[in-house]
């Protein structure tokens, strides 16, 4: 039975198995994944990241859903990467290159003492075009466009932050902490729509400054926080004039994420904290 070492982290609640790929070359199957992933019989997590050398950047992020799948990017699972390379020794350097599947991204950390404070990350520029992100909808971009879902019209609005992203706000007299995100959130993910399937974000607007946040994640559920999806709903919150300025304070179940986004055709910039949970040894099934 082959043992492996794992540390783990979270972002606001989202939370990851990570592992030192680079100096052991290690891999996984899908099925190690899920075993892994697992909260009752594994060690229990979002999803699981092997940290791997690179030949575009200073490392590459290897990121796997709790379900076994692949996915092109994770915001808190990078910025969390990052916290793992600098507390483990792999590098000293306080501005990190990640090469993922979805780009290149530079990941900057506050260090205070010997641990990182707040993470941030250049997320890279939104992408509207359906056909990138990709939604099934015949339009030069997809907002406020109505669809029918368990007996209910939303109003979905369609970008990719280096993965597929469907957001949905919800009206002011509605409570977000109410809404069905278990029913509603499997039904948009998995619908015709979505050929690579999406993730769902259920938005409430509550300053100018400030909205509230539900997430169903692709190959997951609901999560307590999601980076790439706390951009989305930044990037449409700023985008149709619901908040002013171009800084978005996200608040999500497991906490809070900071989001700007200066310019109509620059990047969008995540930042938060992270937290190292704990390290062990875990017996490879």
């Amino acid at each position: 039975m082959e043992k492996i070492k794992f540390s783990k982290y979270n972002g606001q609640g989202n939370d990851f198995v990570i592992i030192d790929a680079v100096t052991k070359n290690i891999t996984l199957s899908e099925e190690q994944i899920k075993s892994i992933c697992d909260r009752h019989f594994g060690i229990g997590a979002d999803g699981l990241i092997l940290v791997k050398k690179s030949e575009k950047a200073d490392f590459y992020m290897d990121y796997y859903n709790m379900d076994g799948s692949r996915a092109e990017m994770c915001g808190n699972g990078i910025r969390c990467m990052a916290a793992f390379i600098f507390d483990n020794g792999i590098s000293d350097k306080k501005d990190l290159h990640m090469d993922t599947m979805a780009g290149n991204k530079i990941v900057e950390m506050d260090i205070k003492g010997k641990t990182p404070g707040n993470i941030k990350v250049d997320m890279g520029k939104p992408v509207f075009d359906p056909k990138e992100i990709p939604v099934n909808i015949e339009r030069d971009e997809v907002f406020n466009y109505e669809v029918s879902i368990k007996n209910r019209v939303f109003n979905i609005n369609c970008l990719s932050m280096g993965n597929p992203h469907c957001v949905v706000f919800i009206d002011k007299d509605e409570e977000l902490d109410r809404l069905p995100v278990e029913s509603w959130g499997p039904a948009i993910e998995k619908h015709q729509l979505f050929p690579k399937k999406t993730n769902v974000e259920f938005v409430k607007i509550e300053g100018a400054d400030s909205i509230k946040m539900r997430v169903w994640e692709r190959g997951i559920g609901e999560t307590l926080a999601c980076g790439t999806g706390a951009c989305a709903a930044g990037v449409c919150a700023i985008k149709f004039g619901k908040t002013s300025g171009s800084e978005v304070n996200v608040k999500v179940p497991g906490g809070k994420l900071n989001i700007k986004w200066k310019s109509p055709s620059g990047s969008v910039f995540l930042e938060g904290t992270v937290q190292h949970v704990f390290d062990g040894v875990y017996c490879l099934p």
